[in-house]
């Protein structure tokens, strides 16, 4: 399955990434050569402050969704997490299928593991890679590895980098 729009998204709000989102935007339209691919990357308000953390997690997903639909996101779409908004994953693929937006994968860039209690028997519904440097949580490594996801081994996570092993996958 070809992808027609690249998804790299934010960090949660008060939350950490792994990747410069700017930088990466950047390095990746660099390398689009002519390819038919857009490149998508939100940004999301900052949470309220008498929010909690779960309803901050659903304004994020939700936000999402609504900023590819602005944006006109042409499906597929692989999405792109980093850092602690790995957890969401299986919620965001979910938002786009109930947008009718197909995923044609998920990368997740030393993300955080979304637990399996998270996961519903029909996710992951696309395929699931998981970047990693040699500074990688090995645990996340472990997990990501136990569910038979592909592993993409990087030497950083610089922009160049990251962007190289994501003009692969596209």
């Amino acid at each position: 399955m070809s992808i027609a729009t690249l998804v790299l998204c934010p960090p949660l709000p008060g939350g950490t990434a792994t990747i410069d989102t700017p930088e990466l935007t950047d390095a990746i339209l660099d390398r689009m050569d002519g390819r038919n691919v857009s490149v998508i990357s939100p940004t999301i308000p900052a949470a309220e402050p008498n929010d909690d953390l779960r309803t901050q997690h659903a304004h994020w997903v939700a936000y999402l969704a609504v900023a590819l639909s602005k944006a006109n996101a042409v499906s597929p779409v692989m999405l792109v997490l980093s850092g602690t908004n790995g957890p969401l994953v299986t919620a965001l693929g979910f938002s786009q299928r109930a947008s009718r937006r197909a995923v044609g994968g998920y990368v997740l860039v030393e993300a955080d593991i979304p637990s399996a209690q998270s996961r519903i028997n029909d996710w992951p519904d696309a395929p699931v890679f998981y970047v990693a440097s040699p500074t990688a949580d090995p645990d996340a490594c472990m997990q990501a590895r136990l569910r038979g996801w592909t592993m993409i081994d990087v030497p950083d996570l610089s922009a160049p980098v990251v962007s190289a092993a994501l003009a692969n996958l596209l």
